[in-house]
């Protein structure tokens, strides 16, 4: 005997109308298979939409079809196509999925016998008239929705800081909701201001109160709708518009502008300089040996007058006085006063590498004029075949028009190459001077206000410093001072000029035509 799965669906738009219900559905299925004598397998009902198969419950069921290779049913009943599916590509496919299982669909209202061909077309018509039904209702919705934007009205999910409410009358709108409003409008006043980064004022606001996901607030504070507008978008011939909306705006529209001006990074935000105190620049190099935590600095009133230290904010409550912290760290700093001999080699190896860059700019640049005048024979040959008339003048200006834009593109980068007698000089005297600052380390240091302190101290070490109360130590020098004072002990019995110096130092000197690093003015 036949054994038959049913199949009953309805969707939530369909649970008020009659003739979809599920108990009706299944009574007709049940009755037709007693009629037919058909065993009747499982029952499925299904409260989803038939616009795709991603459904729980027709999901379930083919799972166990494939888990059972097609034996636990012969076949699967509805009532009518569009309960099995309003897809019609996605219906064919599905079909065909079951056939190799050896299980049939069908529907009890519009029976149809696939084995004949002509019932396909008429398949093809059940299946389709609830498509296109979707395919109107859709439409319908869009236009819809489309004419209100028009007129100003919030179509959709309320923005954080409005709340979807109904009229009397059925009329939709969103109005101010507090106090995710005053949230909202700070935030937009504080990104404004350019003086915190946006994420960071997300984080602030939501500390405030207002309950809105990264995200949404990105997406939220790009919308016009905070100044009183609606964004009806472009759809085929028509252009998008921005309208004046009938709910109640939040901000100016000079603020919003404002804001959307900071975020594209055409307004200029506020430069903040960070201060220092002078007689503490060490004041965030310097990790407690206790809990590796940075150490701060401040001052403690005396008797007669403020003395200050470098501590610990943490537990271990560790503090140095800033006279033996400076001092051990000056003498650390003596300490790196490169050798005698080694400047003059650091000089020579970076004007060799800017040299042997030298040469090779020289030869692209012998390569761009060889190319553009392999350009220039094109055309002559090109003009020669037009006056013996084997080409037409449509093809000539064809070949000389590729010719042109070939050689202007060569030109381009052979001036891109070049480099006056000047600027070698200029990169020379530039190197010179920093090698020079770097030989007199300690005068600088000594003689410098607190923020070139702070720039020595960050150009030298790569690592924050530890200091136990007797001495200083560090993880790693930066790799370029690595090599400068000779702290390498490959570089320590090399002579001058020896070509393994020169290979190893030539990775660490930045390319001709950057300017090398060097100290600000005054260091």
């Amino acid at each position: 005997m036949a054994k038959a799965h049913l199949y009953i669906r309805v969707s939530t738009d369909e649970q008020a109308d009659r003739g979809f219900s599920q108990r009706d559905q299944a009574e007709r299925l049940t009755a037709y298979c007693q009629r037919l004598q058909i065993d009747i397998g499982k029952v499925i009902f299904e409260d989803h939409s038939a616009k795709t198969f991603e459904r729980p419950q027709w999901k379930n069921l083919l799972s166990s079809i494939k888990r059972s290779k097609g034996h636990e049913c012969d076949f699967i009943l509805f009532t009518k196509w569009d309960r099995f599916s309003r897809n019609t590509s996605d219906a064919y496919q599905m079909i065909s999925t079951l056939r190799a299982y050896g299980i049939e669909v069908m529907a009890i209202d519009q029976p149809l016998d696939l084995t004949i061909p002509e019932s396909k077309m008429m398949l093809a018509v059940f299946l389709s008239m609830p498509e296109v039904e979707n395919d109107r209702r859709a439409s319908n919705v869009f236009f819809g929705m489309r004419r209100g934007k028009k007129e100003g009205r919030w179509m959709g999910m309320a923005l954080p800081g409005y709340k979807n409410l109904t009229t009397e009358g059925g009329r939709k709108y969103i109005a101010l909701i507090e106090p995710e409003a005053s949230h909202m409008k700070w935030a937009f006043e504080r990104i404004s201001e350019g003086i915190y980064g946006t994420e960071v004022i997300w984080k602030m606001a939501r500390r405030r109160g207002l309950k809105c996901s990264k995200s949404s607030f990105w997406s939220a504070i790009t919308n016009p709708g905070y100044c009183g507008k609606v964004v009806v978008p472009a759809y085929k011939n028509e252009e998008m518009q921005i309208v004046e909306g009938k709910h109640e705006a939040l901000i100016s529209e000079e603020l919003f502008n404002e804001v959307q001006e900071m975020l594209k990074g055409r307004k200029k935000k506020p430069a903040l300089r960070q201060t220092f105190d002078e007689k503490l620049p060490l004041r965030g190099f310097l990790m407690c040996p206790k809990c590796d935590w940075l150490m701060t600095g401040s001052a403690s009133k005396g008797r007669s007058a403020y003395y200050h230290y470098y501590h610990c904010k943490h537990e271990c409550k560790i503090r140095y006085p800033i006279a033996l912290v400076h001092e051990t760290f000056e003498n650390e700093l003596r300490a790196l006063v490169p050798r005698p001999g080694t400047m003059e080699i650091y000089q020579e190896i970076i004007l060799d590498i800017v040299a042997v860059e030298e040469h090779a700019k020289e030869a692209h640049i012998k390569r761009c004029l060889a190319l553009i005048t392999d350009q220039e024979k094109k055309v002559k040959k090109a003009k020669n075949l037009l006056l013996a008339e084997i080409i037409d003048i449509s093809e000539y200006q064809e070949i000389k028009k590729n010719c042109e834009v070939k050689m202007a593109s060569y030109q381009t980068r052979q001036l891109q190459q070049g480099r006056t007698t000047g600027e070698r000089k200029e990169i020379e005297k530039t190197i010179k001077k920093a090698l020079e600052n770097l030989r007199d380390i300690i005068r600088l240091y000594e003689d410098s206000n607190v923020d070139h302190k702070r720039t020595i101290i960050a150009t030298l070490f790569s690592n924050k410093w530890l200091f136990d109360g007797k001495k200083h130590r560090t993880g790693r020098m930066s790799e370029g001072a690595e090599f400068i004072y000779m702290r390498n002990k490959e570089l320590q019995n090399k002579k001058t000029g020896n070509k393994v110096l020169k290979n190893s130092i030539s990775g660490m000197v930045p390319r001709a035509g950057i300017e090398p690093a060097r100290f600000p003015t005054g260091v």
